[in-house]
């Protein structure tokens, strides 16, 4: 015949060492069902009252794994029942609610307590019952209240003195997390830990390292929270310790997420729904789980990551739904769902500013940016977000948010951008889109319309170039052209029509202007809500918005600057900026439309840009074959670069190139004659004049190789020998003299 499961269950004179193993083996609902427990009621069974059967059932349930099943039978107890099995019963079901972070329902535990022991003269139950309310304090984050009256480990037995402070440090560290204090949550984590080694409770440490780990994580130490996580977890394998595996395997996958992992992310909160699916209920972590796999999903799955988010709401309570709401809205606008992640983004934020949760608030701010109709308008909203990263110590999540702003801003801020970029890397952060978060959403952003300028002309809406035939006209193209080139500022419409029709008076050409506005506003499209367009017009001139367009020429410019300042700054990072520069760089500014005087200013100037660039790449150079394709890409671009040329044959002799050298030498001495100008270094010594009829028969003895008298002097002689010459790189007057010589 099958017994009972309470048949089953460890005896009377069992129950109470039962429970104490499974308090040192790391289960926190055991360890706080020992603190508040009263000893002299683990006694013989003709002392048993109808509620202390309820408790010893409940307690045996627990001890078979049946946490869920152990609350049940507590909960059902009658109210206003007194004795001291009534306050076991009450203390019971505290610790179980407390633990399930269910302070609500703990606290009123604690009363129905209060109002059991009005009668009972026992010293335990008052005492059970002070044990309890410290313990829901320090659950609560009062660290005051936490800390009790003159004793409030009154009764407990002196091995148990450690466990109570560990439960009192732990209890702390996870409601100052969920508040997003994360550096009095780890300050508490750490001394847990410190506990676990010092009174010997070391099945609570792969808990309390899941704290540390989780504390690290909110501070954007992602790196030290990773390997403390998983220390924990490898402890916690080792010792077969199931009970807060949830929380464990929860933490490892949001440190996961955060560092833009989504597979090992993904992995580990799978496991970590599987956990708590198999142990005792915890909702609110339930929730946790969902929206962070929520947001994992959406890596490879935006049906599958929205689904997950829906759950996350449908369960949160008043406390999780901010964070809920955050995951729905975020997998929502890489959806392209803008309406709701703007609507999730604000009931969020009101949330975490009632709650006080500044992390969750610090996400709702991110959110509500991306998701306006209007980004750039709202980035106000981002420096509060970065001043509360400040206040909470997250370096990373500061960083995420400064590069989201710059990449916002675009040409303005680019090296804002490069400076957030490195603060991630450092923190362990990968810059690749994936999890659903603001540096996605930045990333995936495709500006409304890109024009190309460098080389090719071509111009890009939405990431598809737009066809040749939806201009209409190449007089449209040309209008964008010109607007481009004047860099924004604006253009007098009379200025345009005498440069689009010269040859025609304004009062026939106007309306056609007009039309072609018409067509570029038509083929480059308007910006969302406020339906500004790119093209920025009223009845005296024209501009195109640069807020709007994202223009090759000016992102070149722009690197270009911040490269020559760093390589004037002698700053570590100018080879990797003028790389860059140089990369940006894709052919003259509009080298279909060469003759045409308007282009010409801007033309220059990229050139110039150019050219200081490669010079500062020859100085970087890693070795001297790099240090010659950049020296001849200068030749190239000006053949009559005279330091260019210089510098190129200089490079050439020192590699013991020498032929190739002279024959350099020879092209550049070509163009400075061009120029008229004597090329540089030491002219040959004069020869002596000699008498013509001499000069016919020839001197010195017969057989002598007589030198040919208009023989231009090799590079090596015009030295002095066979040496280089000392060759210097003062700015020559080659390029003054081409400009008089071209007058």
């Amino acid at each position: 015949m099958l017994r009972s499961p309470d048949d089953r269950a460890p005896g009377d004179a069992e129950l109470g060492s039962a429970l104490r193993r499974l308090a040192d083996a790391g289960d926190r609902v055991a360890a706080h069902l020992w603190l508040v427990a009263q000893p002299e009621l683990f006694g013989p069974a003709a002392r048993r009252h109808p509620l202390g059967d309820t408790w010893r059932g409940a307690l045996r349930r627990h001890l078979a794994g049946e946490p869920d099943e152990a609350l049940a039978r507590l909960v059902g107890a009658p109210i206003g029942a007194t004795g001291v099995d009534a306050v076991q019963v009450h203390c019971f079901a505290g610790a179980h609610h407390l633990v399930a972070g269910e302070l609500d329902r703990a606290a009123a535990d604690v009363e129905e307590a209060e109002l059991a022991a009005a009668g009972c003269r026992m010293p335990a139950a008052a005492e059970a019952i002070a044990r309890l309310g410290v313990l829901l304090a320090a659950a609560g984050g009062d660290e005051a209240a936490a800390r009790g009256g003159p004793d409030p480990a009154a009764g407990l037995a002196r091995g148990d003195l450690g466990l109570f402070r560990l439960m009192v440090h732990l209890d702390l560290a996870d409601h100052t997390l969920g508040t997003g204090d994360a550096g009095r949550a780890l300050r508490h984590a750490e001394a847990a830990v410190r506990l676990t080694e010092a009174t010997g409770c070391t099945g609570h440490e792969p808990y309390a390292l899941s704290l540390v780990a989780a504390a690290k994580c909110q501070l954007g130490r992602l790196e030290d929270a990773l390997a403390d996580g998983a220390a924990g977890q490898r402890l916690r394998d080792l010792a077969g310790v199931a009970s807060d595996e949830g929380f464990a395997l929860a933490t490892l996958g949001t440190v996961h997420r955060r560092r833009r992992e989504p597979r090992q992310a993904r992995q580990a909160l799978e496991q970590a729904l599987a956990a708590l699916d198999a142990g005792p209920r915890r909702p609110s972590l339930r929730v946790g789980v969902l929206a962070e796999l929520a947001r994992v999903r959406a890596a490879d799955d935006l049906r599958a990551a929205r689904e997950l988010a829906e759950r996350a709401v449908t369960l949160a309570g008043d406390a999780e739904r901010p964070y809920a709401l955050l995951a729905r809205g975020w997998v929502a606008l890489l959806a392209g769902d803008t309406a709701r992640a703007h609507h999730d983004a604000a009931d969020a934020r009101t949330g975490a500013t009632l709650d006080r949760r500044q992390a969750t608030l610090v996400q709702a701010l991110q959110l509500t940016v991306l998701a306006a109709a209007d980004p750039r308008a709202a980035t106000g909203l981002l420096d509060d977000a970065a001043a509360l990263c400040q206040e909470l110590g997250d370096r990373a999540e500061e960083a995420a948010i400064r590069l989201i702003a710059a990449r916002l801003q675009g040409r303005r801020a680019r090296r804002g951008a490069e400076g957030a970029e490195q603060q991630l890397r450092r923190c362990g952060v990968r810059l690749d889109p994936g999890v659903a978060d603001g540096l996605t959403a930045i990333t995936l952003r495709v500006p409304a319309v890109v024009v190309h300028t460098l080389g090719d002309f071509r111009v890009f809406r939405a990431g598809k170039v737009v066809p040749y035939g939806e201009w209409q006209s190449k007089k449209a193209r040309d209008l964008l052209k010109m607007l481009v080139a004047h860099r924004g500022r604006a253009v007098p419409r009379s200025r345009l029509m005498e440069l689009l029709w010269p040859d025609e008076t304004p009062a026939r050409t106007g309306n056609r202007l007009s039309v072609l506005l018409s067509t570029l506003r038509r083929v480059l499209g308007s910006r969302q809500g406020d339906g500004r367009g790119a093209v920025l017009a009223d009845r005296s001139s024209v501009a195109i918005d640069l807020n709007v367009v994202d223009v090759d020429v000016e992102a070149f410019l722009t690197a270009a600057e911040e490269a020559q300042a760093a390589q004037r700054a002698g700053a570590p990072d100018a080879p990797r900026l003028l790389v860059r520069a140089d990369e940006l760089y894709g052919g003259d500014f509009l080298a279909d439309d060469p003759y045409d005087d308007w282009a010409q200013p801007l033309r220059e100037e990229a050139q110039a840009a150019h050219t200081s660039v490669l010079r500062g790449l020859v100085q970087h150079a890693a070795d001297t074959d790099q240090q010659l394709s950049y020296l001849m890409r200068l030749v190239h671009r000006d053949p009559y670069d005279e330091d260019a040329h210089l510098e190129l044959v200089q490079v050439l002799r020192s590699a013991g190139r020498h032929g190739e050298a002279e024959r350099r030498y020879r092209a550049y001495a070509d163009r400075m004659r061009e120029l008229g100008i004597t090329p540089a270094g030491r002219p040959a010594p004069a020869q002596p004049a000699r008498p013509a009829a001499e000069s016919a028969r020839g001197s010195g003895p017969p057989g002598a190789r007589r030198v040919p008298a208009q023989r231009p002097p090799s590079w090596s002689e015009v030295g002095g020998g066979t040496h280089p010459p000392v060759l210097s790189f003062r700015p020559g007057p080659a390029r003054r003299a081409l400009i008089h010589h071209s007058a």
